[in-house]
């Protein structure tokens, strides 16, 4: 009887690192893009083994890396996105930091370790980095570069509320509000068929209600109150069907 090995575990430092807008640069100019990003790829590889870091996982525009030291991890993030911005040639990343513990599949980083990194990018504005609670306890004070707190915020398809900063250094931003930069959620399958439903009924709900006032009398104005909150109920049920 053939065993399946036992599962691997490690704590490490994982940065998560993706181009912004790839799809709709390719769908510009696949070419040039597709140079951009092999160029950037040069940029990016190479500060991450400047700093002792190594590639875990790669996928289309993206990639996971690993570092020994968290600081070193900071270090080279900043190093890579400096480089990025300053020219114009290559494609601006976001990048996400977060100190955990991963599943090790080969030469692939797996677990909830990698997917909060990979969450912490998303939510970093292009050409900013993004770090963990985790992260911030680690470095801070041992680089030139500070970490400004943002909302906390509870990621998608995770249980759990995470502190979230952004990294500010010579020549990188951070966003003062997560809002500001915090992606749109795609809805799929059957969230997004669920979404639809009462999205359509909130409409024909609304309708009714606003024709129901304008009969009333153009004085009345009696249903913005009912319609202000079956707006605020579909933008709420949006969050939790995302």
């Amino acid at each position: 009887m053939t065993h399946a090995p036992a599962i691997q575990r490690k704590l490490t430092t994982i940065l998560a690192a993706d181009a912004a807008n790839f799809s709709g640069r390719m769908a510009a100019d696949e070419v040039g893009t597709v140079q951009a990003l092999r160029r950037s790829r040069m940029v990016i590889e190479q500060g991450i083994a400047a700093r002792g870091g190594r590639i875990a996982n790669t996928s289309g525009d993206g990639l996971i890396a690993e570092f020994p030291s968290v600081v070193e991890a900071v270090a080279a993030a900043v190093t890579i996105q400096r480089t990025l911005i300053a020219d114009a040639a290559l494609l601006p990343f976001r990048i996400g930091l977060h100190l955990g513990d991963v599943i090790v599949e080969g030469e692939d980083l797996l677990g909830d370790g990698v997917n909060l990194a990979a969450r912490l990018e998303q939510m970093a504005p292009v050409g900013g980095i993004c770090v963990s609670r985790q992260v911030v306890d680690h470095a801070r004070g041992r680089l030139e570069a500070e970490f400004r707190p943002l909302s906390p915020v509870t990621p998608r398809h995770m249980p759990e509320e995470i502190e979230v900063y952004g990294v500010l250094a010579d020549g990188i931003e951070a966003p003062g509000d997560l809002r500001a930069v915090r992606p749109r959620v795609r809805l799929d399958g059957d969230a997004n068929t669920r979404f639809t439903r009462i999205r359509n009924r909130t409409a024909v709900a609304c309708g009714v209600l606003g024709l129901a006032d304008i009969l009333t009398g153009p004085d009345a104005m009696w249903s913005i109150i009912p319609i202000a909150a079956l707006l605020l109920n579909l933008w709420r049920k949006r969050r939790e069907l995302g």
